[in-house]
């Protein structure tokens, strides 16, 4: 097998439209939920900062050079493009223009973020999903499920202008699932390398470290659960074990994607025990563990069995 053979049997087998059109509505969603929930008085915050805190990351920089390099955004210029891209997030959620809509969405949700982590600490949640949004701008994700397709305009995709059904697949249709799929992954890898060999080595499978973690953000966000768990260090001691084990091991599904029916389960209860206990927003990476489910085949499945129960009611 050649090398482009090779290459094209990977990223662009066939995939269905259905499910890259759910994936894009759940990653648009969850992306306009946390720019009104957070994004919107976190930049307040920020732009009220003094200038001695600015400490602009290299992707606002490049932003930033009609205006010099390293200059510190406009106040105004920030907020308005904080409105539009809600305005373009809006457009992506329901499909309209969606490719064009996608891209300005995922430039000013690049912005921001960008505006935001200038001023302050930066957290790595919000990163898959600025890669997220961009492969889905590149791809036919308004083929389906969307006011493009509705419209029957033909504008609805950069390969194909032909109106579609959720049925349809193309080979265009899977290269952004594997592609996000392939960065959890990567992510996963990297978490590992961060705990195994940083300050300390393996120091973080301790059991401490989480212990120390329980009880600070217990207390500083109130959370009882939290500190109660706080008091069964061999517990804490044993789920960092798994963690990392999960995390080191996430890869397979790539290769092996049945694995995915065993670690998908295990990644959202691991995201979500995290946000209970240490509230750890990691909204994104819950939402885009939607790029392992076949929602196409589950739909079918779910229609399959109204129509079996409704034959058998008559």
């Amino acid at each position: 097998m050649s090398i482009s053979n090779w290459w094209n049997d990977v990223w662009f087998r066939e995939g269905s439209y259905f499910d890259l059109a759910v994936v894009r509505i759940l990653a648009v969603g969850i992306s306009l939920y946390v720019m009104v929930d957070s994004n919107y008085s976190a930049l307040q915050l920020v732009l009220g900062m003094p200038d001695t805190m600015y400490d602009p990351l290299p992707t606002l920089k490049v932003l930033m050079l009609p205006w010099g390099w390293g200059a510190r955004p406009d106040a105004e210029i920030t907020y308005m493009i904080h409105w539009l891209t809600l305005l373009a997030g809006v457009f992506s959620l329901v499909g309209y223009r969606t490719n064009i809509s996608l891209l300005l969405f995922t430039a000013g949700s690049v912005f921001s973020q960008s505006v935001i982590y200038g001023f302050g600490e930066m957290h790595h949640r919000e990163a898959i999903m600025m890669i997220a949004l961009l492969a889905l701008s590149l791809s036919p994700s308004g083929r389906v499920l969307s006011l493009d397709n509705a419209l029957g305009k033909g504008r609805n995709s950069l390969v194909d202008s032909k109106e579609s059904t959720s049925t349809d697949t193309s080979p265009f249709a899977f290269w952004p699932l594997l592609l996000i799929q392939a960065f959890f992954s990567l992510m996963y890898l990297s978490a590992v390398v961060a705990k195994a060999y940083g300050p300390g080595d393996v120091e973080w499978l301790n059991g401490f470290t989480l212990q120390y973690y329980m009880i600070q953000d217990g207390i500083r966000f109130d959370g009882d659960f939290a500190l109660w768990l706080s008091q069964f260090h061999t517990l804490l001691y044993m789920a960092q074990i798994i963690v990392l084990a999960f995390q080191g091991t996430f890869w397979i599904v790539l290769f092996y994607p049945k694995a995915k029916w065993l670690y998908v389960p295990l990644g959202l209860f691991f995201h979500l025990f995290i946000l209970f206990s240490l509230q750890a927003p990691f909204y994104h990476w819950i939402v885009l563990y939607s790029v392992f489910i076949p929602w196409s085949l589950v739909f079918e499945r779910l229609n399959l069995k109204k129509s079996s129960v409704a034959t058998a009611s008559t």
